[in-house]
Parts: C-alpha cells; sequence; structure tokens
C-alpha cells in the first residue's frame, strides 16, 4: 500500500472515529439520566466495536486495546452483569478523553504516540470483572436491538480485513442520517465560496453598466444574470452550513463536569440543536457559549440546599434556545438560578475601581447588567479553578461583536439570568450600505444601521454637554462626523447633512457622511497584515465599477470616539425629555399610499425599505413575488386593496408597466412570514402619542389618528394579508 493510501485511510478513519467518539459521549450521558437505556447501550457498544476494529486494521495498537477494554465493559452492562453507577459512568468518560488524545496525536503525528493508558485499561478490567450474577429479571428488554454475531466474535479484538470489512458493510447497510450525502473537504467549499463572491463582484460590475445603457436586452440578461448569481450564491453558503449541534453535543458533558466539581445538580435542556449557520461562524462562537455556560453553572445556580431553602427544586435548569428569525441566528443561554444582584454588582464594580460612585448611583438597570462585560469585572471573592479571574465575559462580548452580533442580558433576581445573542448567518457575503467622505467610498453592514436622515436644516444641530447632537422625535442623538475622525476635508453640500443612524450594544449615534449611495451585496474581504491594526475598519469589499471600500467596524468607531461614554450623559436628557412629553408614544412610518391618501404602520413591524425594479416582479400562479436577499417574498399592492380596479393592470399585465421602479416596505406581522407593500412614497419617520383616533376608514385600516396635524390611515397588516391571499396567514399561524 503507497503512503498517500495509507494518508487517505488514517483521514477516512479519523473523520469516521471522531463522529463515533461524539456519538459515544452524548450517549454516556443519556445512559446516566436513564440507566435503563438499552439502546444507548447497545450505541455505545457497537461504536466501540467499530472503533477497534478500525484499529485492527490500521497499527494503532494502543487505541485498540483501550476501545477493547470499553467494549468489555459495555458487554457486562448491556447484559445486565453490572449495574450502572456514577463511578462506571466517569470511567468510561474518561475513556472517551483518552480516545480522543490519541486521536488528536494520530491527526498530528500518523502515530498515536507513546502516552502510557494502562491506567484507565486497569481501571476498564476491573470494573468488568466486579460482575454481578445475572437474573432472569436483569435481562434486557426483548424490544432493545441485539448486537450481531459478528460483534461478539475475536474476543481479543483482532479482527481480519475480511471482518473489518464486513463490518463496514454492515453499518452501512444498517442506516437509511448514508448514499444521499458524501464528505468534502472543507477548503473546496472555501475556494468555491471565494469564487461565487468574485462572482458577485462580477455581476455587481455588469449591472453598473447596465445603467449607462438604454437596452433592455441588455437589461434583462442582466437581470436574469443577478437571479442566477443569487440562486448560486445562497446554495453554495448552504454547503458551508452546520447545525449548532456540532458544538452542543459537548455541553451536556461539560455541565456534568462543572455541576460535580462545584457541588451543584444540574440538567441541560437544548432546543432548536438543528439550526444551521456557517462554518466560520460556528468555530468562533464555540467557546463564548461554553464561557456563558459555565458562568451559568459557576454564578447562576445555587447548591441544592440552597435552593430547596428558597422552594425551589434540588436540581437546577440550565437551557438552549437556538432559531432563526429577522435573517438573523438568535441563540439563548439561559438558568432558573438566583439571577443577578444589582446592587452587588455595582458595588463590586466600584471596588475594583472599574466606575464610580457617581455613575453607580445614575446607572439604569441595563446598565447594572452590563457591568459583567466590563474587563477585569468579576464576582468571585477568590481565584478558583472555574473563575474569579477578572476575564472571560468582556471577551465574550468582544467575540461576539467582531462577527457583528449582540449579546444582551435579562436577569430577574431569585429567577434566573437568560442571555440572548443576535449574529448573522455568514460573514462572508453581507448587505451593506455604501456611503462617500472626502471623495472615498465607504462601506456600513445594514446589521449596524437603524435609519436615515436627511437635514435641510443645520441650525437642528445643537451642542451639549460638548458633543453635538441631534433631535431624533425628541430623543438626543449623539454625531460623529466621519471625515474628522478619518482626517479628510468634508465635500458634502453645507446646505444639507446626511446621517446614518447606527446602533451600538444599547447606544445610538449619527454618523455624518457626505452622501448616501445605497446598499447593495458586499464580498468582505480581510484587511492587509498592514492596515490589520486599525480598528475602524472590519474589512474591504471591491464595488461593482471596481474601486475599493473599507468596511467600517461601528464598534471600533464608537470606541475610537469615546461616543457611548458621552452619550451616558444623554441619557438623563432624554429620560427627562419622555416625562415631559408623556403619553403613550408610539414610532410609526409614514408613507403615501393609492389616490394620494397618507398612511401609516407601526415601524415595529416594517423590517427593511427596498427600491427595485419593476422589472424585477414575478408571478406564481396569482401571487406577485420578488426575491430579495436569497428570500422569495409575496408582493401586495396597496392600490389592488384599496382602489377595487384602480389598477387593472394587477389583472391583466405585469407590474412593470407601471413604473421603472417601485418604492417597497418589507413588513414582517409573525416571525414565519415576510411580505412586500408596495407604496406610492416614504413619507417619514416620526414618534407621537396616538391619542386622537377616529373609527375605521375602510377594510384594511385599524384607525385613524392625527400625525402631524394631519388625518393618516394607520393599517392592519394581517388584514391586509387576508384580503390579498389568506393562504399566506394560513401558512404563517399553522405552520
Amino acid at each position: 500500500m503507497e503512503l498517500n493510501e495509507i494518508d487517505d485511510d488514517i483521514e477516512a478513519f479519523l473523520v469516521e472515529s471522531y463522529e463515533n467518539l461524539n456519538q459515544i459521549e452524548g450517549d454516556i450521558i443519556e445512559l446516566e439520566k436513564a440507566s435503563g437505556n438499552g439502546e444507548a447501550l447497545v450505541r455505545i457498544y457497537r461504536s466501540l466495536h467499530t472503533l477497534k476494529g478500525n484499529c485492527g486494521f490500521l497499527p494503532f495498537p494502543n487505541l485498540e486495546s483501550l476501545a477493547h477494554a470499553g467494549e468489555n465493559l459495555l458487554s457486562c452492562l448491556r447484559d445486565r452483569q453490572l449495574a450502572i453507577t456514577p463511578d462506571i459512568i466517569s470511567t468510561l468518560l474518561q475513556t472517551v478523553d483518552s480516545i480522543r488524545q490519541i486521536l488528536s496525536q494520530i491527526q498530528a503525528t500518523k502515530h498515536e504516540g507513546d502516552r502510557d493508558y494502562s491506567a484507565i485499561i486497569g481501571a476498564l478490567t476491573q470494573l468488568s470483572e466486579t460482575k454481578q450474577t445475572p437474573k432472569a429479571s436483569q435481562s434486557v428488554n426483548t424490544q432493545t436491538p441485539q448486537i450481531d454475531a459478528e460483534a461478539q466474535k475475536d474476543p481479543a479484538g483482532s479482527e481480519s480485513v475480511e471482518s473489518f470489512n464486513h463490518e463496514l458493510t454492515e453499518i452501512s447497510t444498517s442506516t437509511t442520517s448514508e448514499s444521499a450525502y458524501i464528505r468534502v473537504n472543507v477548503n473546496l467549499l472555501d475556494q468555491m465560496m471565494n469564487l461565487v463572491g468574485e462572482l458577485v463582484l462580477a455581476r455587481n460590475q455588469v449591472i453598473g453598466f447596465s445603467t449607462k445603457f438604454k437596452d433592455n436586452g441588455f437589461a434583462a440578461t442582466c437581470q436574469h444574470l443577478s437571479l442566477l448569481t443569487a440562486e448560486l450564491q445562497e446554495g453554495v453558503m448552504k454547503t458551508r452550513l452546520q447545525p449548532i449541534s456540532s458544538i452542543w453535543q459537548k455541553f451536556p458533558r461539560v455541565t456534568r463536569d462543572l455541576a460535580i466539581a462545584s457541588g451543584k445538580e444540574v440538567e441541560v435542556e437544548m432546543e432548536g440543536a438543528d439550526t444551521e449557520l456557517d462554518k466560520s461562524i460556528i468555530e468562533t462562537i464555540k467557546d463564548p457559549l461554553t464561557h456563558l455556560l459555565r458562568n451559568c453553572i459557576d454564578h447562576g445556580i445555587e447548591l441544592p440546599a440552597e435552593r430547596v431553602a428558597c422552594g425551589k427544586p434540588s436540581l437546577g435548569r440550565l437551557f438552549l434556545r437556538a432559531f432563526h428569525e429577522s435573517g438573523k441566528v438568535n441563540i439563548e443561554i439561559g438558568d432558573d438560578g438566583r439571577g443577578l444582584n444589582l446592587e452587588r454588582l455595582k458595588g463590586r464594580a466600584q471596588q475594583l475601581g472599574l466606575v464610580s460612585a457617581v455613575q453607580a448611583a445614575t446607572m439604569s438597570e441595563s446598565e447594572a447588567m452590563n457591568l459583567i462585560f466590563l474587563s477585569g469585572f468579576s464576582t468571585a471573592e477568590q481565584v478558583t479553578h472555574l473563575s474569579g479571574r477578572g476575564v472571560g465575559m468582556d471577551i465574550v462580548k468582544s467575540n461576539i461583536e467582531k462577527i457583528n452580533g449582540t449579546v444582551e442580558i435579562y436577569s430577574q433576581q431569585g429567577q434566573g439570568t437568560t442571555f440572548k445573542i443576535k449574529i448573522p448567518l455568514t460573514l462572508a457575503i453581507i448587505p451593506a450600505l455604501i456611503v462617500t467622505s472626502g471623495g472615498d467610498r465607504y462601506a456600513i453592514s445594514q446589521a449596524s444601521l437603524q435609519e436615515l436622515v436627511r437635514l435641510e436644516a443645520l441650525n437642528s444641530i445643537e451642542i451639549l454637554y460638548d458633543v453635538p447632537v441631534y433631535r431624533l422625535r425628541g430623543n438626543l442623538v449623539p454625531l460623529i462626523y466621519l471625515n474628522e475622525v478619518l482626517q479628510q476635508d468634508s465635500v458634502s453640500n453645507l446646505e444639507t447633512l446626511s446621517l446614518v443612524i447606527v446602533q451600538v450594544d444599547n447606544y445610538r449615534f449619527g454618523l455624518v457622511v457626505d452622501t448616501i449611495e445605497d446598499i447593495q451585496d458586499i464580498v468582505v474581504k480581510p484587511l492587509g497584515r498592514q492596515l490589520k491594526a486599525l480598528s475602524l475598519f472590519a474589512g474591504a469589499t471591491v464595488l461593482g465599477d471596481g474601486t475599493v471600500a473599507l468596511i467600517i467596524d461601528v464598534v471600533g468607531l464608537a470606541n475610537r470616539t469615546g461616543i457611548t461614554a458621552k452619550q451616558k450623559q444623554l441619557l438623563s436628557e432624554n429620560a427627562a425629555n419622555s416625562q415631559e412629553q408623556g403619553g403613550s408614544r408610539q414610532t410609526i412610518l409614514l408613507f403615501e399610499g393609492p389616490q394620494g391618501a397618507r398612511m401609516g404602520i407601526p415601524l415595529a413591524l416594517a423590517f427593511r425599505l427596498e427600491e427595485i425594479l419593476a422589472s424585477a416582479v414575478e408571478k406564481v400562479a396569482n401571487q406577485d413575488v420578488f426575491q430579495s436577499y436569497g428570500q422569495i417574498l409575496p408582493l401586495i399592492d396597496l392600490h389592488k386593496i384599496f382602489c377595487d380596479g384602480d389598477r387593472n393592470h394587477l389583472n391583466d399585465q405585469a407590474l412593470a408597466t407601471v413604473a421603472e421602479t417601485l418604492q417597497i416596505i418589507i413588513v414582517s406581522p409573525y416571525s414565519e412570514l415576510s411580505v412586500g407593500l408596495v407604496v406610492d412614497r416614504i413619507l417619514d419617520i416620526v414618534e407621537e402619542p396616538l391619542t386622537i383616533k377616529g373609527i375605521p376608514s375602510r377594510p384594511g385600516v385599524l384607525f385613524c389618528a392625527v400625525i402631524q396635524r394631519q388625518i393618516t390611515e394607520i393599517l392592519d397588516i394581517e388584514t391586509v394579508i387576508r384580503i390579498a391571499n389568506p393562504h399566506l396567514l394560513q401558512l404563517a399561524t399553522h405552520g
């Protein structure tokens, strides 16, 4: 056998062995919860037997001996000659750890090394030899699948090549989780993703050319190219997706070990383990999630006696949830423990010199909770093997922010704490806003955007606490002039200002730029070694005209300018404004509807605003649809809802005959449903108390209100969708 063939065999062996090992570890944890789980015993036995058989084919005798000793113990457990005890569970988990060490050594050197594993083998053998006399009542349930006769052969563990081949054949034919899947090298997927990124850049360039020529045939070809590129991009991105279970499957073991080390009783519940996200993000969030889990066990969940004294069950509950929502992955990690003591947090922060007494006295609940993310903060009085070093939570926050994610804390004292994380599906290709400053173009991730504001009068800018601010719907928003930060000469129009309102943590600020261009898909390119020290930029991209644009790191920009610290000074001012204004204020998106009607919807329902080419509208059955960021969204024209035939083209012709471009509001009344509303013109975003209300004027209208001294119809989105296509609501409400 040639050397490269041996390397291929070892690589295939490692892939299969790691998969088996992860399954074994999970099944051992399940076995401790339900010791009578015969199916788990059989799965562990079969996986160890397969591992041992593979070692008989390859030159790994130490690993073979270790797997054989574990197999013998599992045989005694399976036949009910031994009762499952915590000592046996711990020994089996130590066996898993030892096997993983050997596999790591093989992966690095192609050899299993010379480490001595006689102690763990001796422990397994000793446990196997303390057999109980089998009783009839202890026989395995007749419904439990039995190990095949081939698996019982060769107790010494030295299977022949024929036996090994038989084992592989049996495994492949015994599953249905096999012929539909193939293994692909990750490097190949990365290369494909890079090529798709280059294709997206070329697509953007071609579309840029198409706007310069009035050629319908060329425009149609460009539109087709754009659709094909979007589909290919989505397909390749899916090949890189992995279920979050790939990192969650280690958490039951981590939970067990930490609970034993801290003298606590903890069970872990996982929901949404099949939620998928990009492989690169999976690798980035593994350590932050692990640290949050450790934090919940170490600081959150109480000791059994303390829980019982508080009227809680002695068994603490740790939960993990994952789900997709609004184009992002939401992850929640929480516990039912003691919760955060805000006064203790503030006192500890003062003791460590992280905040002053004045800051501690004036901070809000949210700010007090966020103290745990400060570098050097820890509530532990002394250093232990679990905590107390003052590092960790700040790294969690910074690592999540590096991938354009956010983390928030929700806690109630005595009830528990929950960490809520939102992260993008992928980092390779993202929608971004293109802006200009000092003659150069920059990109801002759409995930950070709140809204865009155009100021006609410069006297609307005020100075408060030496900070330029703008009153946005009654709230003071601090401003950053991008040209000043970048030390550029501004070329902006002195009569108007363009503001990009962005969000950082729980704060927002306005970024003053020269011009605002458009939102487009960009391919994120890493910065060169010489530029990596620049905290203002998260990467670069090539635009449609071939020029390079730097991607602004919003968090880095906020830290560089100290804007978050400045905004804390404005919180009390905003709170005072809110008390003066009083009333139940709502944020409303205003737009012009059919026949010039002034309409609005709650801004919370509006997911995104878009302007699309009318030629991009397609028809599926009787439903108009369009493609938006990898999704096919239904399109509802309000003229069809409210004008009863005023636009007969919707029945007989395509939307493309009405206008070259369409103004779209994408609304999400349910997490499972997003639709696009075609409106005539976007007017404004306002925040006012809806104190003057009138009865609905027609179906599809929730009520009428006076906003900015004008009567405005507030739409009932659910009714509008029901009028347009009731089937959409049925799908959303009934799955």
